[in-house]
């Protein structure tokens, strides 16, 4: 008897309003807003991500900029012409004299 006591208390405890839990009901407007926007906003930051990743690695980079040499650039500053290609374009002195003979000579 003392089984069958036990077992109309727990019972009567679970009808009270206190022990039950009350499920909240989500509105289908607030729940297709998140099935929208959540992919949307991952992509968004996956984009971004990709976008500013050497700038990210180079946050958490040890080394500092030791990886590029102060020489290189990205292509991003303007670029200045070689000595090289000037020093090639000049005439040494002797073919120009030469130069300057011949055309004299006609």
């Amino acid at each position: 008897m003392r089984a069958i006591g036990c077992a109309t208390n727990s019972s009567r405890i679970n009808q009270t309003p206190v022990a039950r839990k009350k499920s909240k009901k989500t509105s289908w407007l607030r729940s297709l807003l998140l099935f929208l926007f959540t992919p949307i906003i991952i992509w968004i930051l996956a984009f971004v991500t990709w976008f500013f990743w050497r700038d990210i690695t180079k946050l958490f980079d040890k080394k500092g900029s030791a990886k590029t040499p102060p020489g290189v650039s990205r292509g991003t500053e303007k670029t200045q012409p070689r000595r090289e290609n000037k020093s090639q374009e000049k005439i040494p002195e002797e073919d120009r004299r030469k130069l300057d003979e011949i055309l004299k000579s006609r």
